[in-house]
């Protein structure tokens, strides 16, 4: 329990704690699938602090640094989103804050700019570096990338489908962010030690440097697998998520071919 590859004592226990206490306060309309979802969510925050890749994140390895971002980003929103209870389908609003708030999210240029736009933001390299040196601007970072994702989301997954993009558009949407995270990627991968500085020459506050570079993970190897991560998983997460939106897309087809042909086998048959 006391292994430096682990933090126990990580404050992501107090914020866990507060989702999950304040889950059944706020959400009234629970089922086991939605706490499922919001546990999902509360699981990988947890690791993603708590586990070895937390521990690396701060300012030992880069591509642990990355693992931690795309949880927060693309991951943890969605298992936040998936355990709001699914609201009316109507196509209406009631006009109120929060639905006005909700529908300048579901524009499909708000949500990419901040999901994408965050995400290149924080690797800026002296903003990338200020964060890791800095435990207030580091918080700040992780805050942002979670709300960025929320947005990012919300036009695929809100728990009303008024605010969700049509399916081939939402497909569009997730292709188009794919192709900005392998541009990243790709970046990050061939570009010299200087993504994010911190990282080029860590310090090893809990002495597993000398482990980490026995594995063979130098700075340079640490930074292509860093870029690799920015380049695969997001795409195989928007891959998974447009899959969803061609089912979608296959059964409002149907259904509305259905419901075509019934009205005209009808209207034939009608003396």
């Amino acid at each position: 329990m006391n292994s430096p590859w682990w933090n126990w004592t990580s404050s992501v226990w107090l914020v866990v704690a507060a989702m999950l206490a304040a889950y059944p306060v706020i959400v009234r309309d629970r089922t086991a699938v939605r706490w499922l979802a919001l546990i999902g969510g509360a699981a990988v925050l947890a690791l993603a602090y708590v586990s070895p890749v937390g521990v690396l994140a701060e300012g030992y390895l880069f591509s642990a640094h990355m693992a931690q971002h795309l949880v927060l980003l693309l991951v943890l929103p969605v298992c936040l989103l998936m355990s709001l209870p699914r609201g009316r389908a109507a196509s209406g609003g009631d006009g109120s804050a929060g639905d006005r708030t909700a529908r300048f999210f579901a524009r499909p240029g708000v949500g990419w700019a901040c999901g994408v736009g965050a995400m290149w933001l924080w690797h800026v390299p002296q903003l990338c570096s200020a964060a890791v040196g800095s435990p207030a601007l580091g918080v700040l970072r992780d805050v942002s990338l979670v709300a960025a994702g929320l947005a990012f989301w919300w036009p695929i997954y809100a728990p009303s489908d008024r605010y969700r993009l049509p399916p081939l558009t939402g497909i569009l949407y997730l292709f188009s962010a794919c192709l900005a995270c392998t541009l990243l990627g790709v970046y990050i991968t061939f570009a010299t030690l200087s993504v994010c500085p911190a990282f080029a020459s860590p310090v090893d506050r809990i002495g597993v440097l000398g482990s980490l570079y026995d594995m063979g993970i130098t700075p340079g190897v640490d930074q292509h697998l860093a870029g690799l991560l920015m380049w695969v998983p997001p795409c195989v997460l928007y891959t998974g998520a447009i899959v969803g939106l061609l089912s979608r897309w296959y059964a409002e087809t149907e259904q509305e071919f259905g419901g075509a042909t019934g009205a005209a086998n009808q209207t034939v048959g009608t003396p």
